[in-house]
C-alpha cells in the first residue's frame, strides 16, 4: 500500500498528487482534473474534509454566498432567461 507522498492517476484521466496513508488519501494532496480545474484539500483516510475548488480560469467556488451566474451577476442573462439552445 502506498504511503508517504505520491501520485493516483484516475481512469478518467483526473490526478491525484499528494499524501498517502495505508493506500488512501490522507494528509494534504490536490485533485488535477482534465478540464484544467483543481481540488485542493486536506484528506482524512480517503475523504476529503475540507477543500476548495478552483476552476481552469482561476475562479474559486464558494459554497455559500456564491455571487457568480445568479441573478445579481448579469454576465450570462440571455443563457439563464433563454437557454443554451437559442
Amino acid at each position: 500500500r502506498v504511503e508517504g507522498k505520491g501520485k493516483y492517476t484516475f481512469p478518467n484521466g483526473n490526478v491525484y498528487v499528494g499524501d498517502f496513508k495505508d493506500g488512501q488519501f490522507h494528509g494534504n494532496g490536490t485533485i488535477h482534473m482534465t478540464n484544467g480545474g483543481r481540488y485542493d484539500a486536506s484528506w482524512k483516510d480517503g475523504r476529503a474534509i475540507q477543500g476548495q475548488f478552483t476552476f481552469k480560469d482561476g475562479l474559486v467556488y464558494e459554497p455559500e454566498n456564491w455571487g457568480y451566474c445568479t441573478t445579481e451577476d448579469r454576465r450570462f442573462y440571455y443563457e439563464k432567461t433563454g437557454g443554451f439552445n437559442q
